[in-house]
Formats: C-alpha cells, structure tokens, sequence
C-alpha cells in the first residue's frame, strides 16, 4: 500500500481521470463538427470527416492540447465553443473525494 502522506506530487491528467471523458468526446464528435459546418457552409458529414482527418493528424502532437491551435486551424473560437457546452463538463465518480483526500494530506 502506498504511504501517501509520503509522497510530494502527484500529476494527474485531468481528462479521464478526474473529469468524465464525455465532455470531450462529445465536443470533438459532435459539437465541434456541427459548428464547423455551420461556421464555414459545409455539409455536416464533409465537415466531420474533414475535421477527423485534422483530429488525427495532430494526435500525440503537443498541438493537439494547444486550443489556440485548433482555434488558428479551424478559424474559429475553440474556447468560446467549448463554453457552450460547458453544462456537460462532469466529474469522475469520486475524483472530488480523492482531490480533497490529497489536499488535507498536503496540510498536514
């Protein structure tokens, strides 16, 4: 068993771990791809396909967590288009739990 009153730092990724991937998934699948559309007159299905080609283009790239990034490539507000779904942004089942386990233990 970890002794985690010794332990210093802890990083955590925060998409999956401690907020629920559906947020995301949703964002680059759906929304992203229906906005794209809308935002530059294409077809839905011509635009998710074109952005799921950009999507995988980038993946393992430091690019592809750069949101002034996407927002350049797209010519749109990535940020202001995650907001509007912002209602979606879940957390984990216990992730809060665990995140104030830590910060007490960092008091003490």
């Amino acid at each position: 068993m970890i002794d985690w009153t010794a332990v210093d730092t802890v990083l955590l990724d925060m998409d999956g771990t401690l907020l629920d991937l559906h947020f995301d998934n949703y964002f680059w699948l759906t929304h992203l791809p229906k906005r794209y559309a809308e935002f530059h007159g294409l077809d839905p299905l011509h635009a998710q396909n074109e952005l799921g080609r950009l999507i995988a283009s980038y993946e393992g790239t430091l690019q592809w967590y750069c949101l002034d990034h996407w927002s350049e490539l797209v010519r749109m507000d990535i940020p202001a288009l995650k907001r509007e779904i912002q209602h979606k942004i879940q957390l984990r089942p216990h992730a809060e739990t665990f995140c104030v386990f830590f910060a007490r233990s960092a008091k003490k």
